[in-house]
């Protein structure tokens, strides 16, 4: 029994002995060929070829080549690429150094969400936002991108998805400045608190509670409580130079030169309560722009019926026996100046009917021609006074008609 113990003791440690030996040799091989691949990588090539790394992905490949760029050298070490591959450098990138790396990143199947559009794409890039961006899907401001696992897209199993989170515009007017705003807060305490605006009451009053839902759209104010000073800009008025012109007919009217706003720059002192503007004092203004006048033409040109007043009485259906009386009046009211008009009252024309425009109803050319308006001032006289003589004798009595 102590002989068989003392074989079995004497195998054991020769079997300990022999793995002892060949791990060392192991070992040292693989020492001798590291020391080996590193040799050929930092051996200086004598016959115009390089040393080239090819990661892709887990693998590494080393190769010496006298490929002249990153595409001949695929070529040569039989890497084939596929549809949406990525190569660092890029394919037309010249072999520059003696220990040159390329990196090949592999495209895979991504499935981008945004909304109710499901958008497959095949890309090599792992970053969320250029993936999305492969999808031909923009980004705005504040959008951001979800990773999720989706089973059974399109009875495909399990896939992980990229989800487009939309951000929400509000617009926001803050201390009377219009701005719009993208965010991901959901309710108005959280984009206050994002945006690090005070919710003090007595500093800031904000129209909406902060428990208010933000949607898409949602449109809120904010004021300074207490008095504040603001600088707007505001327009300044052209004025109008009418220029008479009496080679122009009467009544045209005709712009030489185009009015255009000024622009000034005023600075207020605003007392403001719970959004509610209590007054509102200037405390200085400078012009930024000068306004620039409109020139206008006011034609006066008259063409007056040929001959003389008696003629025009005529034409008017006057009878002869009344031109004295009707010359009387119309001396004094205008002194036969068609186009007269009284500054004060506003009447025009030959016998000063106020408004004007009740000549109208003698012709549509009230305005300009007499025999029109002695037409209309016949009616006058006979129907307030009965005659052109009896308007003569109250005139006389009253140097009015």
């Amino acid at each position: 029994m102590r002989k068989m113990r003392g074989n079995l003791s004497l195998i054991a440690l020769g079997c300990l002995i022999i793995t002892l030996f060949f791990a060392v040799a192991i070992k040292q091989y693989n020492l001798n060929a590291n020391a080996t691949n590193e040799s050929m990588l930092q051996e200086e090539p004598t016959d115009g070829k390089h040393f080239i790394s090819f990661f892709d992905g887990e693998s590494r490949i080393n190769t010496r080549s006298d490929a002249a760029t990153v595409r001949d050298a695929l070529i040569r070490a039989d890497i084939n690429l596929s549809e949406g591959d990525k190569v660092e450098p890029a394919l037309d990138e010249p072999i520059s150094s003696d220990d040159f790396n390329i990196n090949i990143y592999r495209a895979q199947d991504r499935v981008v969400v945004d909304g109710v559009h499901c958008v497959r794409t095949r890309t090599a890039a792992t970053n969320p936002e250029e993936i999305v961006a492969s999808a031909g899907i923009e980004l705005l401001e504040a959008d951001r991108v979800e990773v999720r696992q989706s089973g059974n897209f399109l009875e495909g199993g399990n896939m992980t998805t990229y989800q487009v989170v939309r951000a929400k515009t509000v617009h926001l007017a803050f201390y009377g400045e219009d701005i719009s705003i993208r965010t991901q807060a959901s309710t108005v305490g959280e984009f206050l608190a994002e945006r690090e605006i005070d919710t003090n009451p007595e500093k800031n009053w904000i129209s909406l509670s902060s428990d208010s839902k933000i949607t898409d759209g949602l449109s809120f104010s904010i004021q300074q409580q207490g008095i504040r000073t603001i600088t707007v800009e505001e327009s300044v008025p052209f004025s109008e130079n009418v220029t008479t012109d009496y080679d122009l007919d009467y009544g045209k009217r005709e712009i030489t030169q185009y009015g255009q706003e000024g622009k000034k720059t005023v600075t207020y002192e605003v007392d403001m309560h719970d959004g509610v503007e209590l007054s509102r004092t200037k405390i200085s203004e400078i012009i930024t722009k000068a306004a620039v006048n409109q020139e206008v033409r006011q034609g006066m040109k008259i063409n007056l019926p040929a001959g003389s007043h008696e003629d025009w009485m005529a034409a008017a259906g006057i009878s002869a026996s009344d031109y004295g009386y009707v010359n009387y009046i119309i001396e004094r009211e205008s002194h036969w100046n068609p186009l007269s008009v009284n500054t004060r009252s506003g009447a025009t024309g030959l016998c000063q009917a106020l408004p004007g425009s009740k000549m109208a109803s003698a012709g549509s050319d009230w305005a300009t021609n007499p025999v029109t308006q002695l037409r209309w001032c016949t009616g006058y006289a006979v129907g307030r006074y009965g005659s052109w003589q009896a308007a003569y004798n109250f005139w006389l009595s009253r140097h009015w008609w």
